[in-house]
């Protein structure tokens, strides 16, 4: 998820922060399988902190676009930075698919390699807002 109006595959983030399947100064882009995910993810990263509203992106990864599926072997966070790093830099394929700590590997993230050449298959569609429900925070839905 994005802060609104910010372009749904911008690097900047990933390249500043190291993430658990990359480390700083590499251009990837990360996605959830879901958008139910995609919030979880969010809500965990925010520490607990309210949350303004954000836009959600629906990608499409056509049928041709090549995805590796990462290995989960209990893998440390600096054993999944290598992995990651490497897939990127071996230029591997467009999209890796990882699974998720945040729901106890039943679903997947994605990582996607801007510099891979099946990323230009890639699509997004137009970003919609996503506004976090309060009660998240503790604070009570009007209803």
């Amino acid at each position: 998820m994005h802060p609104i109006a910010s372009d749904v595959f911008d690097t900047t983030g990933a390249f500043f922060n190291a993430g658990r399947w990359h480390s700083p100064g590499s251009r990837v882009v990360y996605a959830a399988e879901h958008v139910s995910l995609a919030a979880l993810e969010t809500l965990i990263h925010a520490g607990g902190r309210k949350i303004p509203p954000r836009s959600i992106t629906r990608i499409e990864i056509p049928e041709a676009a090549s995805i590796e599926k990462a290995p989960w072997v209990e893998m440390s966070l600096g054993d999944s930075r290598d992995f990651g790093g490497l897939w990127l830099e071996e230029m591997r394929t467009a999209v890796l698919q990882v699974p998720s700590i945040a729901v106890n590997r039943m679903e997947s993230n994605y990582l996607l390699n801007p510099a891979h050449q099946d990323f230009a298959r890639i699509r997004s569609a137009k970003p919609e807002t996503f506004v976090f429900d309060l009660r998240f925070f503790g604070v009570a839905a009007i209803s």
